[in-house]
C-alpha cells in the first residue's frame, strides 16, 4: 500500500527546500525521543530545519534540525513529528501532508481488506458531479 502521493511529496519537498531555514517545534514523538536520550526539551523549544529531503514511503519528508540555542546536536526526523511556524507560507500544505500521511500510516497498521478499502477511499480523486442542476 502506498503511503504518500509521490508527485505531491516531491513538489512539497522542493517548495520547503526553497523556503529554508524553517522554524519548527517538536511534537510528542520527538519530545519523547529526545528525553529518552537524557536531554532536556520543552514543547515550546524552537528548532531550525536546515535540510529537507524525501525518503520515500518509509520515512516521508525528512528534516535535518539544529537546536536554536546551541546547535551542537543535529536530528533528522520526519516532518510529521514537527509543528511548523504558524506564520510560514507553506504551513497549510505541510499540515495537510502530515494529516494524510498519519491517516495512511494508521490504515497500514490495521492491515487486511478493510485497510485496503479505507486506503482507496483516501487516495481516490473526487469525481466531478455531473447532471441536471449540478
Amino acid at each position: 500500500m502506498q503511503i504518500d502521493n509521490y508527485e505531491e511529496a516531491i513538489a512539497l519537498t522542493k517548495k520547503l527546500e526553497e523556503s529554508l531555514p524553517i522554524i519548527v517545534r517538536p511534537r510528542k514523538p520527538l519530545l519523547k525521543t529526545i528525553r529518552e536520550r537524557g536531554e532536556t526539551v520543552t514543547p515550546d523549544q524552537k528548532f531550525t530545519v536546515e535540510l529537507v529531503n524525501y525518503s520515500g514511503d518509509m520515512g516521508g519528508i525528512m528534516c535535518a534540525l539544529a537546536d536554536e540555542a546551541e546547535k551542537k546536536e543535529r536530528y533528522v526526523v520526519s516532518i510529521t513529528h514537527l509543528k511548523i511556524d504558524p506564520n510560514h507560507p507553506l504551513k497549510d500544505e505541510v499540515e495537510a501532508y502530515q494529516r494524510r500521511r498519519n491517516q495512511m500510516l494508521m490504515i497500514q497498521e490495521k492491515k487486511g481488506i478493510a485497510a485496503e478499502l479505507l486506503a482507496a477511499k483516501f487516495t481516490g480523486k473526487k469525481k466531478r458531479i455531473q447532471g441536471f442542476g449540478k
